[in-house]
C-alpha cells in the first residue's frame, strides 16, 4: 500500500445486478431474445457461406 492510504477496505453494500434482474424488471422475454439471436446467427452464416464460395471459373478451369 502507498503512504497515506487507509489500512481498511470499505464494503460496497449496493445490490449487484445480474442479467436475470435486467430481464425481469424490463419485461424482456429470454426466449424471445434467444429467437432473435438465432435468426441473426443464421443470417450471418448464410451471408458468410455465399461470400466465401470460390469462383466457378477457378474451380472448373474454365
Amino acid at each position: 500500500m502507498s503512504r497515506g492510504a487507509t489500512p481498511y477496505l470499505r464494503n460496497d453494500l449496493r445490490k449487484k445486478t445480474n442479467i436475470s434482474d435486467v430481464f425481469f424488471f424490463n419485461n424482456i422475454s429470454f426466449q424471445a431474445c434467444m429467437v432473435i439471436l438465432s435468426v441473426f446467427v443464421v443470417l450471418l452464416f448464410s451471408v458468410l457461406s455465399i461470400a466465401t464460395t470460390p469462383d466457378p471459373n477457378v474451380v472448373f478451369g474454365i
